[in-house]
């Protein structure tokens, strides 16, 4: 039964205060928590979303992962691009099977996942990171999550500031550039990007984000659709004491999106 759990499988543990725990199911193994020693025997076959007891007795719930809790919670090596974003990211690229993609700043792999569910295992998702410790925790996090490198993930160590985009790598039909100075990555990747085809920056500050956005202006080779940021607030809902939670996650980034045009603007 395929809603049943199985080794390698990542799932939330949720206690009764409604902590969440990530937890990969490995046959034999035990994990300490503060609830107790839960084996991990105890939920492998179980239907997702039952309720099993650690050892001491105390009941919780597992459910198998959710993609963004996985990415929030995966091991990192920079600051991940939070499911917020990436959902308005993947939304506004207009990812879907069959496109080719293209990444700069592979990071530990969170918008990299979402691009790969989206492709569906149709088109290629190419990412280019300079750093080699980066790819490492890159396609561990992708492996864990998948269970294997999917077979349309292209990820090449190359320093997109300096060297050229490769040839069997391009065209692209989208590109999203997660770099320091993404208008040092313009410079490569423009020219390998469809006519009619979307651009994406993602940049924290405001200077990065003026700094690209007079970039595609003086190429006159894209049309701006615009740059917004996401806020993000949670609610606490209670009978008579409905309200925002205390803390809550305000700007993260501002996200740039342009489409190439056939031919530059006279």
């Amino acid at each position: 039964m395929g809603n049943r759990f199985k080794e390698g499988d990542l799932v939330e543990v949720i206690d009764s205060k409604d902590r969440i725990f990530l937890l990969k199911l490995k046959k034999g193994e035990k994990s300490h928590f503060h609830f107790g020693i839960l084996e991990h025997d105890s939920i492998i076959g179980k239907v997702n979303g039952s309720f099993v007891k650690s050892l001491k007795g105390d009941e919780v719930l597992v459910f198998k992962v959710r993609t963004p809790f996985y990415t929030v919670h995966m091991r990192r090596v920079s600051q991940i691009i939070y499911p917020k974003d990436v959902g308005a990211i993947v939304i506004h690229a207009d990812i879907h099977p069959g496109l080719r993609v293209f990444t700069a700043g592979g990071g530990a792999g969170a918008l990299a996942i979402s691009l790969l569910q989206m492709l569906h295992g149709r088109g290629k998702l190419i990412v280019y990171e300079i750093r080699s410790d980066f790819i490492d925790v890159f396609l561990a996090n992708v492996y864990d999550f998948f269970k294997e490198i999917p077979k349309n993930l292209i990820i090449r160590r190359k320093d997109i500031y300096a060297e050229p985009v490769e040839e069997n790598d391009a065209p692209f039909d989208r590109v999203i550039l997660d770099v320091p100075e993404p208008w040092r990555a313009l410079k490569t990747v423009k020219d390998a990007l469809v006519p009619g085809g979307i651009l994406i920056s993602y940049s924290p500050t405001t200077q990065q984000i003026t700094e690209m956005k007079q970039a595609l202006d003086d190429s006159k080779e894209f049309y701006n659709l615009g740059t917004f940021e996401i806020i993000e607030r949670r609610w606490k809902v209670e009978a008579l004491s409905t309200r925002p939670v205390d803390r809550m996650v305000a700007h993260t980034a501002f996200i740039l999106v342009a489409r190439k045009l056939s031919k530059k603007k006279p």
